[in-house]
């Protein structure tokens, strides 16, 4: 059994989906308005942006992959925890999709156990 600093994004959210599959449907909504929001507001967002290490059009481009994703698979990311984790949190869709599930987790959704879980598999380095 890999510990937790040996497992990759793909890994940590398969065992997330696995331990809270009840969160999945919040996440995708919640994914999908922070699309929709980037999107509406992608203007203002560009004069705010400050991140050296990513550009707002690459950022902006990872949340069109992941939504494409989403609609792509649907339910079936509801359904299958492998899927889940092998779309969004692959390769640079688990840039945008890690951010999207600790702002999740951050806003108080879903059980303590849950945020407390997010924070572990996807926040903490030591």
């Amino acid at each position: 059994m890999k510990t937790l600093e040996q497992m990759n994004n793909v890994e940590r959210a398969y065992l997330l989906a696995g331990l809270f599959p009840e969160e999945l449907p919040g996440i995708l909504t919640d994914i999908r308005q922070r699309v929709a929001y980037l999107q509406k507001h992608e203007d203002d967002i560009r004069k705010e942006w400050d991140n050296g290490l990513i550009t707002v059009g690459f950022w902006c481009d990872l949340a069109k992959r992941v939504l494409q994703v989403i609609e792509k698979y649907e339910s079936k990311l509801l359904e299958s925890r492998r899927l889940f984790a092998d779309q969004l949190f692959d390769g640079y869709n688990a840039l945008f999709a890690i951010d999207c599930i600790a702002k999740y987790a951050d806003k108080g959704n879903g059980s303590s156990r849950f945020q407390l879980a997010v924070k572990m598999l996807f926040e903490y380095r030591p």
